[in-house]
């Protein structure tokens, strides 16, 4: 049978159209308004349904990955890094040396190879080929000891260059540049028995400080001076008990100044627990003294004392070793300060503008009623300001309370001190004492000047201390300088004034006398006598120069003085104005200038030849004796040719 199909019913139906979907209802358009008002006002009951699943779960997802990821990103860093440790440590055997200074002792990965570890002459011929020197090496303490105790060393590395005459160093000048600690190591398949082995464990490099540093610290800021540094040429270890937990090195050089030579250096300290080597101070010392660590301050560690001193002046820079964050060596030296405040209090203001000016025992004084006052409220840094006051103040008591020759010396001490009262009566004992004083009243500059206008800030009225002002600036300046310094004082009645203007023309009067001793040509008559030996401590000089010593050419006489000219009349002995029996060792300059000697210490004497005849010999008058109620120089003569 035949089947026919309609075509038209096996085609594909065409696609519908798209719906579009109907305009919303009312209802629809009021559920939107509704929701668009929840979210503008809160508290809304619309607000407490529940949001779409897609915006649910965006945050949470998108915090996931980035943990994730930067997950991912650390391991590969850690990896690189690693791989990069790998491939220096393959490199280079010692590039852990760092790492090791931060991690516990126990974790720490052995440092370096057996080509890293040499015995002491390879590491000397190592540096020889670089061309240094090593240096005399110092032993380090011992703080684990081994079988046999052999320590680590510090060894300075030195080239030789040339310096200019600054330094006190001849040319070629061998100078320090570097310093090198090396640990000493057990190497197995070694005979570690004849010889030791060492391998460097911490270096640094140093450099001498500059020539305008040193000028400076002098006091010397007008000398010409470049900003070259200086030599370092000696490493030793510190005097005194220097801090625990470290080791305090000195790395020290000279440099001439006139006939003295001035030790510059470098405070240089190793930290074993870290083998770390840091310099952590330069330093110069006036007084021509290394430093050296001293307990000053109270409390746990020591201090680092540089003496800067000069003449009777005592000044010392007193360093106290604190903390800083810096973990291979975690200290620092910081200077104690005279200059800054502690705190608000004017007793302890005015005893720091003592120190200041040098009178440290007044200073002693004022500081300690200051902490009285204070009582729990005083601070640390100004107990440490008392204590360095002290320590000065120790100096110039055993100063003033010494024996002196000089009256001079004397008067000097006592001012220093803060000895008014005193020094005024050595003053005024002797006409003498009154010239010696003034000539180092004349020579002192404004040291004590200075110390006259911090006391009086202190007290306006202490009539002593104006006294020694109008003193000071009249002999240095003029008798009318020194009255008109007086007349711009506050308070002084009229009897200081008139005390004080007896003291200026005492002064005056010393002064006068001195300059015509010291002019005038010796005049004297008396006998003379060959003597073989004599003992110096029997014998009185003008000053102690210690010159009671003859050449080969050379013999003694000693005079035995009959009357001498004191530039007015003959004095015959037994010289009533002069109590040869209490005569004071302090008056010998001022007779010598009576005696015409300051002028020209020589003198004829009649010397008996072997023919019986009489020679005229010149001799040098060297010292004189006053014993029993008799006066007697020693001279100097010259053998005949």
């Amino acid at each position: 049978m035949e089947h026919k199909f309609n075509p038209s019913k096996r085609r594909v139906p065409p696609p519908e159209p798209a719906k579009i979907a109907p305009p919303p209802t009312r209802r629809r358009r009021r559920r939107r308004s509704q929701n668009l008002q929840a979210s503008q006002f809160p508290g809304h009951p619309s607000q407490n349904l529940a949001p779409p699943p897609a915006v649910r779960y965006r945050w949470p997802r998108f915090i996931a990955n980035l943990t994730a990821l930067s997950i991912l990103c650390s391991c590969a860093a850690l990896m690189g890094g690693g791989a990069l440790l790998a491939y220096q440590l393959i490199v280079d055997p010692n590039s852990n040396k760092f790492i090791s200074q931060f991690v516990p002792g126990w974790s720490r990965l052995p440092l370096g190879t057996r080509d890293s570890i040499e015995s002491f002459d390879r590491i000397k011929a190592s540096l020889r080929k670089l061309g240094f020197i090593a240096g005399e090496p110092l032993p380090l303490p011992i703080y684990k000891s081994g079988d046999d105790s052999i320590s680590d060393l510090l060894l300075p590395v030195m080239v030789e260059r040339n310096v200019n005459n600054l330094a006190a160093c001849k040319n070629p000048c061998r100078q320090i540049v570097e310093l090198r600690v090396y640990k000493r190591v057990q190497v197995p398949g070694r005979d570690s028995d004849n010889e030791q082995y060492f391998q460097l464990a911490s270096s640094v490099n140093v450099e001498g400080p500059a020539e305008s540093f040193i000028m400076d610290s002098l006091g010397d800021s007008d000398a010409l001076a470049s900003n070259q540094p200086l030599p370092l040429t000696e490493l030793r270890r510190f005097d005194g008990k220097a801090p625990t937990g470290g080791v305090w090195f000195n790395v020290s050089g000279k440099v001439v100044r006139g006939d003295k030579k001035i030790p510059y250096g470098q405070v240089v300290r190793y930290n074993p627990s870290q083998n770390h080597l840091i310099s952590l101070l330069d330093w110069v010392s006036a007084a021509g003294q290394p430093p050296n660590w001293q307990q000053i301050v109270k409390g746990a560690n020591p201090q680092l004392a540089i003496d800067q001193t000069v003449g009777l002046e005592p000044q010392f820079t007193i360093y106290q070793v604190g903390s800083r964050k810096f973990l291979p060596n975690p200290v620092q030296l910081t200077a104690i300060s005279l200059e800054e405040f502690a705190f608000n209090d004017q007793t302890y203001k005015n005893g720091l503008r003592l120190a200041q000016s040098g009178l440290w025992s007044p200073a002693l004084n004022v500081m300690r009623s200051a902490k009285a006052k204070a009582g729990s409220n005083w601070p640390a840094a100004a107990q440490a300001q008392l204590d360095t006051i002290e320590f000065h103040a120790k100096i110039t008591r055993a100063q003033a309370l010494a024996s002196w020759a000089s009256p001079g010396q004397q008067v000097l001490a006592q001012l220093i001190d803060g000895r008014w009262q005193e020094a005024l009566q050595v003053f005024e004992a002797d006409l003498s004492n009154s010239y010696e004083i003034a000539k180092t009243l004349q020579n002192d500059g404004r040291r004590l000047l200075n110390r006259v206008d911090a006391a009086l800030r202190v007290n306006p009225n202490d009539a002593d201390v104006k006294a020694w002002g109008t003193l000071i600036v009249a002999a240095q300046d003029g008798t009318r300088e020194g009255m008109n310094w007086l007349d711009l004082q506050s308070d002084t009645d009229t009897e200081t004034r008139s005390r004080i203007r007896n003291l200026v023309n005492k002064l005056d009067e010393a002064i006068s006398i001195g300059e015509t001793l010291e002019e005038r040509k010796s005049k004297i008559m008396g006998s003379a006598a060959l003597v073989n030996s004599i003992n110096p401590d029997e014998w009185l000089e003008p000053s102690a120069k210690n010159e009671l010593k003859l050449n080969d050419r050379q013999v003694w006489y000693q005079v035995q003085v009959a009357s001498f000219y004191d530039g007015n009349r003959w004095v015959n002995s037994p010289f009533a104005d002069v109590d040869l029996r209490s005569f004071p060792a302090t008056q010998v300059k001022w007779l010598w200038g009576r005696l015409g000697l300051l002028a020209d210490p020589k003198i004829e004497i009649e010397v008996a030849m072997d023919n019986g005849q009489q020679r005229v010999a010149v001799g040098t008058v060297k010292a004189l004796q006053v014993q029993d109620g008799m006066l007697r120089l020693l001279a100097a003569v010259d053998r005949r040719s």
